[in-house]
């Protein structure tokens, strides 16, 4: 009878055991999912937090187009390029406007030969990409583009010195809202074309208000005309030129003189490089 109480006795335990057992399994298992919810959440959240939300920087890395070689400058917002196949093109900037220096009726404008000089130091024999926009050619059969050199907008530069004023003509208009930023910017600084009240405009340039400005400083000039032969200096451009600089002799409107270096840079002026 013993016998038999002792075997009951081990089976009871044995079973609780196995009860015991399974009710641990289960636990564990209802605690997983807890942990696996909590690893998702963190994936998800280290995601957003290295995506780029930097657009225009892979665009300006991106840019498709077509490249080509300078050949020569025509102008400040003209170019002869050379493309891949050999072909010779002339190319116009797209979306911005610089000074004339050869037009029939217009002439020579102020800040024509410096935005023309400074694309011929920039861009003359380089290579560059060739960004077109909705309309590939003008009436004129040029090519129309934006230009990139060394991962910059070359016509942004421009706008950002001064040298050129925003000029639209739809259905090429993808960057005209950051060109007037820039463009404000410059008129704010009164750089290039800026710095003459009323010159550039929307629909051009507008050389009487050049005009009224050198009459305003006529008196200047004339008290000055003691020191002709000395220091020449342009009022368009700020700059003056030396006896012995490169571009002494060379014949520009809205001259003014002064006796000495030291009165031209009293004035504002600024010595030529050459």
């Amino acid at each position: 009878m013993k016998e038999i109480k002792a075997i009951i006795y081990i089976m009871i335990a044995m079973f609780m055991l196995l009860l015991t057992g399974c009710s641990d399994e289960q636990a564990s298992h209802s605690s997983t999912p807890s942990t696996d919810t909590k690893q998702e959440v963190q994936v998800e959240g280290s995601s957003d937090q290295e995506e780029d939300h930097s657009p225009s920087k892979a665009s300006r890395e991106d840019v498709v187009g077509e490249a080509a070689t300078v050949e020569r400058v025509v102008d400040g917002d003209t170019l002869k390029v050379k493309m891949l196949n050999g072909k010779t093109d002339r190319v116009r900037l797209l979306l911005v406007d610089t000074p004339e220096t050869k037009h029939p009726k217009l002439g020579v404008q102020p800040f024509g030969p410096e935005a023309s000089a400074y694309t011929k130091k920039r861009l003359e024999g380089q290579e560059i990409t060739l960004e077109f926009d909705v309309q590939e050619r003008d009436q004129y059969g040029r090519l129309l583009a934006y230009i990139w050199i060394d991962n910059e907008l070359y016509n942004e530069e421009l706008l950002a010195k001064g040298l050129a004023r925003v000029a639209v003509f739809p259905p090429n208009t993808k960057y005209v809202d950051e060109f007037k930023k820039i463009q404000e910017q410059a008129r704010k600084s009164e750089k290039g074309i800026w710095s003459i009240e009323n010159y550039a405009q929307e629909k051009g340039y507008n050389t009487d208000a050049v005009k009224n400005q050198s009459s305003s400083n006529r008196k200047d000039t004339q008290s000055a005309t003691s020191c002709e032969g000395k220091i020449k200096g342009n009022q368009s451009s700020k700059i003056y030129h030396v006896p012995t600089g490169a571009h002494y002799n060379q014949t520009m409107n809205n001259v003014i003189w002064f006796c000495t270096e030291k009165d031209a840079q009293e004035a504002g002026y600024t010595k030529a490089k050459n």
